[in-house]
C-alpha cells in the first residue's frame, strides 16, 4: 500500500537494520534497539525465517509471492488516476488473490 504502513505480522529474513544477532538455528533474534522501537510504534509483529537449509523455502516463498503479485498486477504498469486509486486496486487484487491456489496445493494463498 502506498502512503501507509504495513500492519500485523511481517516475514523477515535477516534484515541487517533489524537483526543484531541470530540465536542458533531458530526464529529467535536479538533485534536492534531502533528496529524494536520502530516495530513497537507501528504495532508490527515480526516473523523471522528459519536460518539455513531448513528455512530456505520460507524466504523463497515470500519472495515468490511478491514476484507473482508484481508480474500479474503491475506488468504492464496499470493506468491510475491517483495514489488512492492504486491503493484501491491493490486492495482488490489482494482480496481476490486470497482464493488463489499455488499449483495443485489444497490450501489457498489466504
Amino acid at each position: 500500500m502506498l502512503g501507509g504502513v504495513p500492519f500485523g505480522e511481517i516475514r523477515y529474513d535477516n534484515l541487517k537494520a533489524a537483526v543484531a544477532s541470530v540465536l542458533g538455528f531458530t526464529r529467535r533474534r536479538v533485534e536492534t534497539d531502533r528496529w524494536t522501537a520502530f516495530r513497537s510504534h507501528y504495532g508490527i509483529a515480526p516473523f523471522y525465517c528459519t536460518p539455513g537449509i531448513e528455512g530456505a523455502h520460507e524466504k523463497g516463498g515470500a519472495e515468490g509471492q511478491i514476484g507473482w503479485f508484481r508480474r500479474n498486477h503491475f506488468v504492464p504498469v496499470p493506468e491510475i488516476d491517483s495514489p488512492a486509486h492504486l491503493n484501491m486496486l491493490i486492495d482488490e487484487w489482494d482480496l481476490a488473490d486470497e482464493a488463489r491456489r499455488t499449483g495443485t496445493r489444497p490450501r489457498t494463498i489466504g
